[in-house]
């Protein structure tokens, strides 16, 4: 007889959906079992609706457990807020029937980046929490050492005194090497970490800056996560038991994420990636938008949406400004037309996701994980 999840929930998720079956459990199950396994869970950050069946298929078909997140950018150019977000995400899984394979929603990118911005992040974590959310990435890395340690000392508070999931964040991802940002060294981390965990804040994960960046790589740029120097920073807070997060995966070759597990990375963020199969966007073999010198995309007729709302989208964003990586603000410009495409057009995404999110999990060694954090979870 199969175990009933849902009896292991948080007490905010039991309360939130008390009629759901849905095992969405607490994000430091997932943490720790893809850290037992040496193995990486898949953040998916959801702009639109479009994939998820396709990945929720996926998860249960591999029992490869999975983070479903969202940015607190994200909240202001999709459709959903917090309430609306795990609601969707729950009630896609009870519709599909996942009883079994554990997964988490996750706060992704909850940004300070000035402290005249701490009370309207806090509000954010409190909705958060309230919606039902189980993991959180409190990311106040904007600012200089010293003011992302006090600021996020204060906002993860409310995490911890729940028992969720915390992630952490040291250097801005995206910032460039040499700049006043740049990598994040070893040192640093170690210190960072250590000063969270002497104020009462033991995160599970903490993102570093180590030469990724969010959204596409345009023209000449390519992929640059340095694996040697993760690692370093990985070896350098192992006292404190923490992992990596590693945001910023799209464009990156599945022999290369293969590689995370190696050196310290417990959760990777995939988000465009799941943006460019919903608009039908060509991709390379790393999976990276395939674009013109002038940053416009490439529509596969058959893939992802009508073509001819594609290009009801891409006037839109010539006419406003949202070309090149903003046009993921469609998401939300268009969020009835997305989810009104026909059945055919959600068949086709939810079969690239499927086998796209299957890749992926076999890729970082989490297919099969359920496994594990259920035994976690029960013992």
């Amino acid at each position: 007889m199969s175990t009933d999840l849902s009896k292991y929930r948080p007490e905010s998720v039991q309360k939130r959906f008390p009629d759901s079956k849905a095992p969405l459990v607490n994000g430091k199950a997932l943490c720790d079992a893809a850290r037992k396994a040496n193995a990486m869970i898949m953040a998916a950050n959801i702009r639109c609706r479009l994939p998820v069946e396709g990945m929720i298929r996926a998860s249960m078909a591999t029992q490869a457990p999975v983070m479903y997140e969202i940015a607190k950018s994200e909240l202001t150019y999709t459709e959903f807020d917090p309430m609306s977000f795990a609601e969707f995400i729950v009630t896609e899984n009870d519709r599909l029937g996942n009883t079994s394979v554990p997964f988490a929603i996750h706060g992704d990118h909850i940004t300070v980046k000035n402290m005249d911005e701490k009370e309207e992040v806090a509000e954010l974590v409190a909705a958060e929490l309230e919606a039902g959310f189980t993991s959180f990435a409190i990311d106040c890395s904007y600012m200089e050492n010293e003011l992302n340690l006090a600021a996020t000392l204060e906002l993860a508070q409310p995490v911890v005194a729940a028992g969720l999931a915390l992630e952490v964040e040291l250097g801005e991802i995206g910032a460039k090497s040499g700049s006043a940002e740049g990598f994040t060294n070893p040192d640093e981390a170690s210190w960072f970490i250590g000063n969270l965990v002497h104020g009462g804040v033991h995160p599970n994960l903490l993102a570093i800056n180590n030469g990724s960046i969010h959204g596409t790589y345009f023209g000449a740029n390519q992929e640059g996560i340095q694996l040697d120097l993760t690692k370093e920073i990985w070896e350098a807070i192992q006292s404190w038991e923490v992992d990596i997060a590693q945001h910023g995966i799209t464009g990156t070759s599945l022999d290369k994420i293969t590689q995370f597990i190696y050196h310290g990375i417990r959760k990777g963020n995939v988000g465009t990636f799941w943006q460019n199969i919903s608009f039908g966007l060509a991709m390379n073999q790393n999976g990276n938008a395939i674009t013109t010198p002038e940053k416009h995309y490439v529509k596969r007729p058959y893939r992802g949406v009508p073509d001819e709302l594609w290009q009801k989208m891409w006037k839109w964003a010539e006419e406003t400004g949202n070309t090149g990586g903003n046009i993921k603000k469609a998401n939300k410009a268009f969020a009835e037309d997305l989810n009104q495409v026909g059945e055919d057009y959600k068949k086709r995404i939810t079969k690239q996701a499927f086998e796209e999110a299957i890749r992926l999990f076999e890729a970082t060694n989490s297919a099969g994980l359920a496994g594990e954090v259920i035994a976690l979870l029960t013992a």
